[in-house]
């Protein structure tokens, strides 16, 4: 599969792209990143540092039969705070994210208690999403 070096214009533009952006930026912000002083040039080279780092850290045997789906794998991951991820983790900053998108009209808002219950997964898809754009295979960190 040949690597694209950056999520396309029409990608960050396209439905989802908020958050796809979103989860780029908070890989590349990650406090394991600045602390290695890591410089992505890409979001290929953001994403595969994610995955590196998921493989190290949470892709090991039981966390695989525990959560046979790597959407959900990684969303559980992310709900762990990882170190290659500044990913928000309150619920007041994760609704106000919501709003943002045009995803909850307010933060009191009926859907935001299914919104926060959703968001850890939902993030696993987009890196999932993102990672295929970028022209990486994801999927051979499932089995």
């Amino acid at each position: 599969m040949k690597t694209k070096a950056n999520l396309t214009e029409k990608a960050k533009n396209g439905r989802n792209g908020d958050q796809l952006v979103y989860i780029i930026d908070c890989i590349k912000e990650s406090s394991r990143a600045t602390d290695e002083g890591k410089e992505f040039k890409t979001d290929a080279e953001a994403l595969q540092f994610f995955f590196d780092t998921f493989e190290e850290e949470y892709n090991y045997q039981n966390n695989k039969r525990r959560w046979p789906n790597l959407a959900e794998r990684i969303g559980a991951y992310l709900q762990g705070l990882p170190s290659c991820c500044n990913i928000d983790y309150t619920d007041h900053s994760i609704l106000l994210l919501g709003v943002k998108w045009g995803v909850l009209s307010s933060t009191d808002d009926k859907k935001a208690n299914k919104f926060l219950k959703d968001f850890f997964p939902v993030c696993g898809v987009r890196i999932l999403q993102a990672a295929q754009k970028v022209g990486l295979n994801p999927y051979k960190y499932a089995v």
